[in-house]
């Protein structure tokens, strides 16, 4: 189970820093120029980053003329609070240079913080637990309780993010050991560590005391007067009660947290409990209302593009639903939307993704697709000339019966005469190359270059150099130490065609020739026959298959499954 609210909140970091907190109250009786003015008018437009930037960059121009190292992290630590991302790491950076050999209480552990804030954001879990560690020993080493505390926490959360669970566990029970002791003066810290407990016990199969945690969490929500947390625990609930098989229960949790979090306009978690609901649905066998649970798993994120990767598996249970009755339409829908949900969560889960994504077959994914386009083509194509069989039986009688079978014998010719194909677009031996300036429409190419040029084609197809990916014209002349115009006459007076479509014709063929005398070959999904034939995306290999021989690479390895053995061995003969 992943968070489903903020892992860490320690802003208010912000506010104790060199005595800021102070500085508003102050502000106004202080002169214009001094540290504490400057501090103080930063924080107060903090809302508005380009007012609050004036004043972070002229209280880091008084550090530099004062030659201050302290004043001057000071200033890099206002920046980098209110810069895009890859800006602020850069301020990061300067602070823990200038402090490496010079630390204080704060720094260089608040921009190890906001490292791994960022790093954590953008889903590189791995780097965020470096900085978290090295924030708590820099704490350590200044007895800064405070910010050992919080960045222990984020280690804890973060170790359950990639697998870690029983020590996840062991280090928020110590969080929440120390944060209960403070849980009037810092509530939300403490009821985020609960939050964080309850999910690590469930995570561990320790579901009664996930249930405990979950409790405890409301019931303190309640007397510390914060509320809003009241429906975090509720959710947590409920999820805990469908892991503990307990699905009546679990709905009604769920039913009740759904509602709340409609009001409250959290979209995030009204996918998790929508999610976890369908889930809970099926389990007590109503299975209409569960598929309309999970849709409005999707429907949500499509509006808001946010997921957590437990809620992958949504797409899994609309793909399979929609499989088992036949809709190939919504099977594809939900194809589609899972590729795209993959594609989110490896920008923003880049560590924990391995784990995740790779568990279902990518390439499969792909493949299915393809074969789920193929099918619905081939079916639109039956159902239109089914429609215009009947309409011609009206006025013709046996007519379009034979129109029928004419399309169906094409599909089959073509497919036959694959079969027994050569490659055509072989350049032919030197001899047979040589080709006047006159059937090159009075080039200006010498008659040394035309050989030069044909005998780098011919050892360009001998050694296969077509299936390297992405290769273009200029590319290529360069490659036979000539330049691409040259090339192109050749390439288009000789064989008619355009350089690249030459190159796609190799490929295509290669891709047959391999397809009919290698079995294992066929084995492969679209998208790998696609790579090893050069193409860089299954959907180009396809279309430019299709273009060449009027049926889809998925028809041929079909028919190709259903012909005789000896076929295969007729084929390595050759």
């Amino acid at each position: 189970m992943m968070r489903r609210i903020s892992y860490v909140g320690i802003i208010f970091l912000l506010l104790n820093i060199q005595g800021v907190v102070a500085y508003q109250k102050a502000v106004d009786t202080l002169k214009e120029d001094s540290y504490k003015f400057y501090a103080g008018k930063f924080y107060e437009n903090v809302a508005d980053s380009t007012k609050a930037a004036i004043y972070a960059n002229k209280y880091l121009s008084k550090a530099k003329t004062d030659h201050d190292t302290i004043k001057i992290a000071d200033g890099y630590y206002f920046l980098q609070c209110i810069t895009k991302r890859e800006i602020s790491h850069k301020y990061s950076d300067s602070i823990i240079a200038l402090t490496k050999t010079r630390s204080t209480e704060f720094y260089p552990s608040l921009a190890y913080y906001n490292k791994a804030r960022k790093y954590y954001n953008e889903g590189n879990f791995k780097k965020s637990f470096d900085y978290f560690l090295k924030m708590n020993e820099d704490a350590k080493k200044h007895n800064n309780t405070v910010f050992e505390y919080a960045s222990k926490r984020s280690m804890g959360i973060l170790k359950s993010r990639i697998g870690e669970h029983e020590e996840a566990l062991e280090t928020l029970k110590d969080c929440y050991a120390y944060y209960s002791k403070s849980k009037e003066r810092t509530p939300k810290d403490y009821l985020s560590v609960l939050f964080s407990l309850s999910d690590s016990y469930n995570l561990n199969k320790k579901l009664d005391s996930a249930s405990v945690i979950n409790i405890l969490g409301y019931n303190e929500s309640v007397l510390l007067k914060n509320e809003e947390y009241n429906y975090h625990f509720i959710l947590n609930e409920g999820i805990n009660q469908y892991s503990k098989a307990n699905f009546t229960v679990a709905k009604d949790s769920l039913e009740k947290v759904i509602t709340i979090l409609e009001e409250n306009g959290d979209k995030a978690n009204l996918s998790m409990a929508h999610f976890y609901l369908g889930k809970t649905l099926f389990s007590l066998n109503r299975k209409s209302e569960a598929i309309e649970s999970h849709k409005k798993v999707d429907e949500i994120f499509q509006e808001i593009s946010e997921i957590m990767p437990d809620n992958r598996e949504n797409y899994e249970i609309l793909i399979s639903h929609y499989k088992k009755i036949g809709d190939k339409d919504n099977q594809l829908k939900y194809i589609e939307r899972l590729i795209r949900v993959d594609s989110i969560l490896n920008s923003n889960y880049k560590y924990l993704i391995k784990n995740v994504v790779q568990n279902y077959d990518t390439p499969r994914l792909l493949s299915e697709k393809q074969e789920i386009i193929d099918s619905l083509e081939e079916e639109r194509s039956t159902n239109t000339t089914q429609i215009t069989v009947v309409s011609l039986l009206l006025a013709f009688s046996l007519g379009g019966v034979g129109y029928y079978y004419y399309n169906q014998r094409q599909y089959k010719q073509r497919f036959l005469k694959l079969l027994d194909s050569i490659k055509l677009d072989v350049i032919k031996t030197r001899k047979e190359e040589e080709v006047s300036k006159d059937k090159l429409g009075g080039s200006t190419i010498s008659q040394n270059t035309l050989d030069h040029l044909f005998t780098q084609l011919h050892q360009f197809e001998k050694k296969q150099g077509y299936l390297k990916p992405n290769i273009n014209a200029k590319d290529l002349a360069k490659s036979f130490n000539s330049n691409s115009s040259y090339l192109s006459i050749v390439v288009n007076t000789y064989k008619r065609k355009s350089i690249s479509q030459y190159i796609n014709d190799l490929r295509i063929d290669f891709a047959i020739e391999k397809l009919k005398g290698d079995p294992k070959f066929r084995k492969y999904t679209i998208k790998a026959i696609s790579q090893e034939a050069g193409f860089n995306t299954a959907e180009a290999f396809s279309k430019t298959f299709y273009k060449k021989v009027k049926i889809y690479p998925s028809y041929f390895i079909r028919k190709l499954e259903k012909q005789p053995i000896s076929f295969n061995q007729k084929t390595h003969k050759n």
